[in-house]
């Protein structure tokens, strides 16, 4: 506790704080650097993430998921050929992308179906629902090629009641030994009141499917009701036997088309399935890509573009307190603006996916191997690299060559850069790989090294398991070779390391200030006794 001004009659407390806010300048001024900082950090990890969801969200508008998009995916597009079936009733289709045009005949002679049995069981049961019977029950089903057995007990302090029953049968797991994993048995329960009976089945179709009621027939009915399953029969372009085609699913691909069959042909009768370039299916998704694309463009020219307040710098705790909430968030908008003006990183990144896209495709199957030549620009350098479509041409080279188009952009590399050798076979390796990978699969890649690098430089903030869903060795290089800290953290720490230092040094400050002037205080009450002793010696002369 400081008192001063006792024998000054001076405000030495407040001379003091006055003192020390100039002594604390440069205290506010390494907060204020920290602040700035911190806020870098956050931009730079907000615009990862949005790089980051836009590779996962146009990869899930192209094939489905998340994952990266690779020859076997591209196979599997959805969206790149169409299939009409004539009778949607009895068989329904879709088709893949390598698909062959024209039209397929279809006939169905059998559906898939689940193996099954029957029961009679009302007689076990009381009017509550409970069993009147207490008995070991054996279902037996088969799991891959062998008949497994799982035993249920009728027990009041097992199964009591039909509901235990079912649930039981549903969650029914088959387990070799002690030690190995328990395997669910996938089988299926149901029980109907009104006919007293109890269905078992399998979840599986097909004709190695099996179930039935090994033990306890003889309270629960015979078992001789038990279907197996059956595959589905069809004859594919063709009545021959080298066209007929048995599946233990009623969904299946043939030669790319992906059949759904709902019931049987009639008698003497096949389904058409004709198959054509989906022109307006390929033409939206890559619509719907450019699009995304341009917005995370606009992301980032208006981040590397933004102006810079140079006089709004970050605020002190004692400014916010003279500033209403209002005030603050104005005033921080304009210190948070330019923090990534010309930011070299991204620039890079946009510098790297414009050259990328203009290079040409090596080894592509169709006609085409630059971009320009299915009606796609970058546009004017104003632009900032933003994707132009010219539709009338687009659509003509789907037309075309649909698969040529899609093997343009989704193209995969069959090089491998080596993982050890020479640094310039390694960069050769990546070179060519690069030269050979699709247009949309470069923007991908590009992307992951920009991103990257702002790892290396920003961290990854709480987002550490979306970076590893782009690619799942994202990570790699920044937690071997930095250890998990990125530059931005270093130069927080070698802050806040100077913040401490000088709070030690004001603090070391104020208390010699309050020594001075206690010293001062101490002479000046000196000085008031010795003028009052003279004063009272003259006193006692007169």
């Amino acid at each position: 506790m400081r008192i001063g001004g006792i024998a000054s009659g001076m405000d030495t407390e407040q001379m003091v704080k006055d003192l020390m806010k100039v002594e604390r300048g440069r205290v506010d001024r390494l907060l204020q650097q920290e602040q700035r900082v911190k806020w870098r950090q956050e931009a730079y990890n907000d615009i990862n993430r949005k790089m980051a969801n836009f590779i996962l969200n146009t990869r899930k508008a192209f094939s489905g998921n998340e994952r990266a998009i690779t020859r076997g995916t591209v196979e599997r597009f959805d969206w790149v050929k169409s299939a009409n079936s004539s009778n949607e009733g009895i068989v329904k289709a879709t088709a893949t992308t390598g698909a062959i045009n024209g039209t397929h005949t279809v006939r169905v002679d059998q559906l898939a179906e689940v193996a099954s049995f029957t029961t009679n069981i009302n007689d076990m049961l009381n009017s509550d629902g409970t069993f009147n019977v207490n008995k070991e029950i054996t279902i037996a089903t088969k799991i891959g090629d062998s008949l497994k057995e799982v035993k249920l007990e009728i027990d009041p302090g097992k199964i009591s009641n039909i509901g235990e029953l079912v649930s039981a049968i549903n969650s029914a797991t088959y387990q070799e030994t002690e030690n190995s994993p328990k395997i669910n048995l996938g089988l299926r329960a149901a029980y109907d009141k009104d006919l007293g009976k109890l269905m078992v089945t399998t979840r599986e179709t097909g004709a190695k499917q099996e179930v039935s009621l090994k033990e306890g027939t003889e309270f629960f009915g015979t078992a001789g009701n038990a279907k197996p399953g059956k595959d589905s029969v069809i004859y594919f372009n063709g009545l021959d036997a080298q066209n007929r085609i048995e599946k233990g699913t009623n969904s299946f691909s043939v030669f790319g088309i992906n059949l759904q069959l709902e019931s049987i042909s009639p008698p003497g009768t096949s389904i058409n399935i004709s198959v054509n370039a989906n022109v307006d299916g390929i033409y939206n998704k890559v619509q719907e890509f450019v699009k995304s694309y341009n917005e995370m463009i606009d992301e980032i020219n208006g981040l590397t573009g933004q102006k810079i307040f140079r006089d709004f710098l970050p605020l002190t705790e004692e400014q916010k307190k003279a500033m209403s909430e209002d005030d603050i968030k104005r005033w921080e908008e304009k210190s948070k603006s330019g923090l990534l003006r010309q930011d070299e990183g991204l620039t890079r990144i946009q510098q790297s996916m414009r050259s990328s896209l203009y290079n040409q495709v090596q080894g592509t199957i169709g006609q085409f191997n630059h971009i320009t030549s299915i009606g796609i620009t970058t546009g004017t350098y104003q632009d900032g690299g933003k994707l132009v479509i010219n539709e009338e041409k687009l659509k003509a080279a789907i037309s075309n060559d649909p698969e040529g188009v899609v093997n343009l952009l989704f193209k995969t590399s069959d090089t491998v850069v080596p993982t050890s050798g020479s640094q310039e076979e390694i960069r050769a390796a990546r070179q060519k790989q690069a030269n050979e990978s699709g247009l949309i699969q470069r923007i991908y890649n590009d992307m992951i090294t920009g991103m990257k690098d702002i790892i290396r430089r920003s961290g990854t903030s709480t987002d550490a398991s979306l970076f590893r869903t782009v690619q799942s060795n994202m990570l790699i290089d920044f937690v071997t070779s930095n250890s998990n800290i990125s530059v931005i953290d270093k130069d927080l720490s070698d802050i806040n390391k100077r913040i401490a230092r000088e709070e030690q040094i004001i603090a070391g400050r104020e208390d010699r200030y309050w020594k001075q002037f206690a010293a001062m205080e101490k002479a000046m009450n000196q000085m008031q006794q010795q003028g009052n002793w003279l004063m009272s010696q003259l006193g006692m002369g007169k």
